[in-house]
């Protein structure tokens, strides 16, 4: 079970034993100390260097879970019984506490004898491995919706026992503030408050630095399995399952938000710098090499490519942006790749040559006959260039490049449905 449901359980049964509710909230925290063998643990990240031995040396829920451990507490808490001698007050404090300590010490091993895998009762004696239920199904996962249920039952009976006043209402909200570093609850803040600029305080593990970082960052956007988040004025991306802990407050300040849609690329040119977009960009008939990055992800097809951006920033889409006037130089590059097309500019270099040798010849046929013979020469050539293209053109030499070109002028589709927000 997680340290929340375990210090619950705790005080519901400090409070249903009758001890006062200061004593059942300070002796519930005993009820957190036998997962001191699990370094990720509340307790465990507390002492790390303790956790650690005594898991490398005993294992989880073994010699810290066991009835030899609640004999340990019992006689290191012995002292508590002394105080009243030694001060001479506070009998009955001194003696509840010791109680209450047991008692929340040893509710830890009772509840996790519901778990999946038990609890070894009699290590480091016996390795053998204490269960409620044989049957698996009816065992608790950590952290799952059963966890959650019994949590919801016992802060339930714990209002009830301690006399405070119940409401489903009030209970929902406890649980929600006692579990309100998990990413998912704050993934829901967010949503309810994604009007407003969002703090998140923010406990990850930095993949590029190898280490756990505690921040306070801008939220951008929360997805069910990432978040974006500005660091300054650096976007980044944390995983959920790097997320160790995360809460989300909103600001008094409203996020300007805009959704445009469409196939005019002008509407989303003047975007000014400092916003951000979502959403999609589809493109058909054409396939731009869009340099991708932790914002922009690409999906294609045998016709075309769709663009999925997540606070992806205006430059980074400006190339998107000017598809028009990129495919206009490639439709012109494929044109001049025609047999047409080169005829025609040979032709231009034929007549130029001609003209050229027109011009010595009046000059003086002997006197320029060097460089008439060169020129005609050159004529030759480009005459049996043309030939060799006008014989391919005639046997459709042009058909794919012309289809290129069809698809790029008549089937070229760009159409955008994106929001567009700002801080």
């Amino acid at each position: 079970m997680t340290a929340t449901t375990h210090y619950a359980f705790s005080y519901l049964l400090c409070a249903a034993a009758g001890m006062e509710n200061s004593t059942a909230l300070t002796a519930s925290l005993f009820a957190l100390l036998p997962d001191i063998d699990h370094p990720e643990s509340m307790i465990g990240r507390l002492l790390p260097s303790v956790s650690k031995n005594i898991q490398r040396k005993y294992g989880h829920r073994t010699v810290t879970h066991s009835l030899f451990a609640i004999m340990t507490i019992a006689i290191i808490l012995l002292p508590l019984l002394l105080v009243p001698r030694v001060l001479q007050w506070g009998g009955s404090f001194w003696s509840g506490m010791y109680a209450a300590a047991l008692l929340a010490f040893s509710s830890h091993i009772f509840i996790d004898l519901f778990n999946k895998s038990g609890v070894r009762l009699l290590a480091p004696v016996s390795q053998k491995e204490y269960i409620s239920f044989r049957t698996p199904e009816l065992r608790i996962l950590v952290s799952s919706w059963q966890e959650y249920l019994l949590l919801f039952i016992i802060i339930f009976f714990a209002f009830s026992v301690s006399g405070e006043g119940f409401s489903i209402h009030k209970a929902g909200r406890t649980i929600g503030k006692m579990l309100y570093k998990n990413y998912d609850n704050a993934l829901k803040d967010y949503q309810e408050n994604s009007a407003f600029l969002c703090i998140a305080q923010v406990d990850y593990f930095d993949n590029i630095e190898r280490r756990k970082v505690l921040e306070n960052l801008q939220v951008l956007n929360m997805y069910p399995e990432t978040g974006v988040f500005l660091r300054g004025n650096e976007r980044i991306v944390i995983p959920k399952e790097n997320i160790s802990e995360i809460t989300v407050d909103p600001t008094d300040k409203k996020v300007t938000v805009k959704r445009i849609s469409g196939a005019d690329p002008a509407l989303i040119k003047s975007l000014p710098e400092g916003v951000y977009i979502t959403g999609t960009i589809d493109v058909k008939n054409y396939f731009p090499e869009i340099k991708l990055n932790n914002f922009i992800t690409v999906s294609r097809r045998s016709d075309g490519v769709t663009f999925t951006l997540q606070c992806a920033a205006p430059w980074e889409i400006s190339r998107i942006l000017n598809l028009h006037n990129e495919i206009g130089t490639e439709v012109e590059k494929l044109k001049k790749q025609l047999c047409s097309y080169q005829i025609e500019q040979l032709r231009g270099e034929e007549a130029a040559l001609k003209k050229r040798v027109e011009t010595l010849r009046v000059k003086g046929l002997y006197q320029n006959y060097g460089s008439i013979s060169k020129l005609s020469t050159e004529i030759k050539k480009i005459q049996s260039k043309i030939s060799s293209l006008e014989m391919k053109e005639s046997i459709g030499g042009d058909a794919e490049i012309q289809e290129k070109i069809n698809l790029l002028t008549n089937g070229f589709h760009f159409w955008f449905d994106l929001v567009i927000f700002q801080l």
